[in-house]
């Protein structure tokens, strides 16, 4: 080994853990930025009439209460905004950011947005995610088509093999139920019966 390579091992090893460091606060960075949205939430489809913060908190409440009934207090929300700039006609409401003080209520209406009638919900991802998650819609798509349970989970796909012996067990069950409730009571149940817990899909 030549003196000029001997010089040259400390620089490329300093290099290394210079590069291990930025990696690693790059990482962080992204998670605390993860972290800043987590409990926010993007409403389209309200009406841009308000004049003041409080009279659009004032219709944002009236609309989760009259349409989920879910009631949103006050304190229950750090920040309220739009996003961007009014466009010139104003003919398109803007869309608006909601954060709330801890991730419960959110949770809550995220739960329910279908339900919602003049406005759509969604969860407040960067832009990149955003990306991630339009490219992934196809393959979701076509997973669920497989009959197979699917969803997106940040940026990426869950994808898992429905348990086909268990929607199985469970359509006894509710058969079962169904002859009781005529009234046959010499019908005995295909298993022991238990507590049928619903299966979520998100």
């Amino acid at each position: 080994m030549s003196r000029i390579d001997e010089k040259l091992i400390p620089i490329i090893e300093e290099n290394k853990s210079l590069k291990l460091k930025i990696e690693a606060k790059q990482k962080e960075i992204e998670y605390l930025k993860r972290e800043k949205r987590n409990n926010n939430i993007i409403i389209f489809g309200v009406e841009e009439k308000e004049k003041t913060t409080l009279e659009l908190m004032d219709m944002i409440k009236k609309t989760f209460k009259s349409d989920i009934n879910i009631d949103i207090e006050e304190n229950a929300i750090n920040n309220l905004y739009r996003l961007g700039k009014r466009s010139i006609q104003g003919n398109k409401p803007r869309p608006v950011c909601c954060s709330f003080v801890n991730g419960w209520k959110k949770n809550e209406i995220v739960k329910n947005k279908k339900y919602l009638k003049e406005i759509y919900v969604t969860e407040d991802y960067p832009k990149n995610v955003l990306a991630k998650r339009k490219v992934l819609q196809a393959e979701l798509i076509e997973e669920r088509k497989k009959g197979k349970i699917a969803y997106l989970k940040y940026d990426k796909l869950i994808v898992k093999e429905m348990d086909t012996t268990n929607e199985k067990r469970k359509g006894k069950l509710l058969l079962h139920r169904i002859l009781q409730t005529f009234n046959l009571k010499n019908s005995k149940p295909p298993y022991p019966l238990r507590p049928i817990e619903p299966t979520h899909l998100t």
